[in-house]
């Protein structure tokens, strides 16, 4: 009887779920010749072919039958440990995460949890993502979703790379003044978005004015939608009542890489590891349901 490890199943699902080998790998913080040998590992283990020839990462049928039982595996898998760390542990998690992330992705990950029944509880704390990580270093978080600009930094448990946006009020809605300065509404120094973006400015010579500062989304969301200034964002949290703006001439900006790292205490991360699982599944059904588009 061949067993199949469950993490070739994860990354199999991840490559047909995002259609891509590459994305795959950077979601996974791995290399893509690493996801390749893997899915040659499984194809061999289960003697079918899992991919159509010369289609990339489109499933064959037998490689569409694989990806239904993985992801019943998968969700038993995730749900024997979540119910043995819940017994032992409570299901307690420090989680410091990101404003913005917090406000996109918990509305919809908690109403899933509790359907499932899980329990976890929760101690959240929103920090800017240097913050954060130091944070998980020092042990005061058991999980971290963090931003890094050159690459994920050690111990990630997932990676992938985030295209950043200029937003505004509507598509064609960038905010200037008087003197055609491009008036910028921002977090607080030290967040990646603000780096990226006076980053971007400055290479262009691009003039701006700071005009409002805000450690919270819905704060830069008020100050957009009333068409007082303009920011950046990653492009999956764009908020629905904002839109990425669609002119010539704004700087192009440079990827962040996001991450979800666990506290290196395995006693404490049990619980962590259950819920990052889960997180890690919300990212990848967001990819799937947005694919990218704002408008």
């Amino acid at each position: 009887m061949r067993n199949i490890p469950t993490d070739l199943l994860r990354t199999f699902l991840a490559v047909i779920d995002l259609r891509s080998h590459t994305r795959a790998a950077e979601q996974l913080g791995r290399t893509q010749p690493a996801i390749s040998l893997q899915m040659k590992k499984l194809q061999e283990l289960l003697d079918v072919p899992l991919f159509a020839k010369d289609a990339g990462a489109q499933p064959t049928e037998a490689g569409e039958l694989v990806a239904s039982y993985a992801r019943q595996m998968l969700t038993l898998n995730d749900e024997m440990v979540l119910r043995l760390s819940r017994r032992d542990h409570h299901g307690k998690i420090r989680l410091g995460i990101p404003n913005d992330y917090a406000d996109h992705f918990l509305p919809k990950l908690m109403p899933q949890l509790a359907r499932h029944g899980h329990d976890f509880r929760f101690e959240v704390v929103c920090d800017l993502s240097h913050a954060l990580l130091q944070g998980l270093r020092n042990g005061l978080y058991d999980m971290v979703v963090a931003m890094t600009p050159d690459g994920p930094a050690e111990g990630a448990f997932m990676t992938w790379k985030e295209p950043l946006v200029w937003i505004g009020e509507k598509k064609t809605s960038v905010v200037t003044d008087a003197n055609s300065n491009l008036r910028v509404v921002c977090f607080p120094e030290g967040c990646l978005y603000r780096r990226a973006m006076l980053t971007a400015l400055q290479r262009d010579g691009r003039g701006y004015e700071l005009v409002y500062t805000s450690p919270s989304l819905s704060g830069l969301e008020a100050a957009i939608g009333s068409g007082y200034g303009n920011t950046v964002l990653a492009r999956r949290i764009v908020p629905a009542k904002l839109a990425t703006l669609d002119v010539p001439g704004l700087p192009r900006l440079a990827d962040v890489v996001v991450g979800i790292y666990l506290s290196s205490d395995r006693k404490r991360s049990l619980v962590a590891e259950s819920f990052a699982a889960h997180f890690a599944d919300a990212f990848v059904a967001s990819n799937r349901e947005d694919d990218w588009p704002r408008s």
